[in-house]
């Protein structure tokens, strides 16, 4: 059975600063650890779960270096985030990150200014995803992606999507010496998405949810784009979700440039 020791560091891991220490996060529910088990069974630490849902879970395919433990009803309620858990979770080491300087960017890439909710970011990693967006660049104040809420809203795909914390200013600096790459950055003042010729490689920078991209990021945009609203009443909504734009901007980049 799980210790009070592996409860208290367990635990720990819903702070970003032990995460940061510990290089490990918290994969919570069947369906993001059997993705775990599928995609990276190599960085799983650890998998804890209850008696009665272990049958639920792919366990023949975890790593010979896995660790599995068993932990009742009451004390896997002390290490869940969750109101109602699902009694299974996994301690993920975090992966190894390429430098940007050698990553390919022949497709499209999202690049994520300020974006502070959980929920928006693990639902911009599931579109990235779905979209075959390799890589994520977020501004080093956007939440973390290691967030246990994040890592739940993301439905397993964070484990499909390369995401990068740096500083926006000077990797933008450096994409810009390759002229071959073109950034879009969306704007309430952009240009009409669908009149646009949209073309990649892309780098395509979404905005904090209150207040769009930063001034200082603005002018490394070649062409800002915004989705046109089609609503019939005069007082029609001022803007759309940052995770809804993204959807929408990259369906239409998938269907201009595929």
């Amino acid at each position: 059975m799980i210790s009070t020791q592996q409860i208290k560091y367990i635990r720990s891991l819903h702070q970003k600063k032990n995460r940061d220490k510990y290089n490990s996060f918290i994969a919570e529910g069947f369906k993001i650890v059997n993705e775990a088990i599928a995609v990276c069974p190599e960085l799983l630490d650890q998998l804890v779960c209850t008696s009665k849902v272990k049958d639920q879970i792919t366990i023949n395919s975890l790593h010979s270096n896995t660790i599995l433990s068993e932990a009742d009803a009451k004390d896997f309620k002390k290490i869940s985030a969750q109101s109602t858990p699902q009694e299974v979770l996994a301690l993920i080491k975090k992966p190894l990150k390429q430098s940007p300087e050698l990553l390919h960017y022949s497709d499209i890439s999202i690049v994520l200014d300020r974006i502070r909710d959980p929920g928006n970011l693990g639902t911009l990693i599931r579109l990235a995803d779905w979209f075959g967006v390799e890589n994520i660049f977020c501004s080093s104040d956007t939440v973390d992606c290691y967030n246990t809420k994040v890592v739940q809203s993301s439905m397993g795909a964070i484990f499909r999507v390369g995401i990068h914390y740096l500083e926006l200013n000077g990797f933008l600096k450096y994409i810009r010496r390759n002229p071959a790459i073109k950034i879009f950055g969306t704007s309430l003042k952009g240009n009409d998405l669908y009149k646009t010729k949209l073309s990649k490689p892309a780098l395509i920078m979404f905005g904090n949810e209150a207040d769009g991209i930063s001034e200082k990021l603005v002018d490394y945009s070649d062409e800002n784009l915004f989705i046109p609203n089609f609503s019939i009443y005069p007082n029609r909504s001022e803007s759309l979700n940052v995770s809804v734009a993204a959807a929408i901007i990259c369906a239409e980049f998938r269907r201009q440039t595929e």
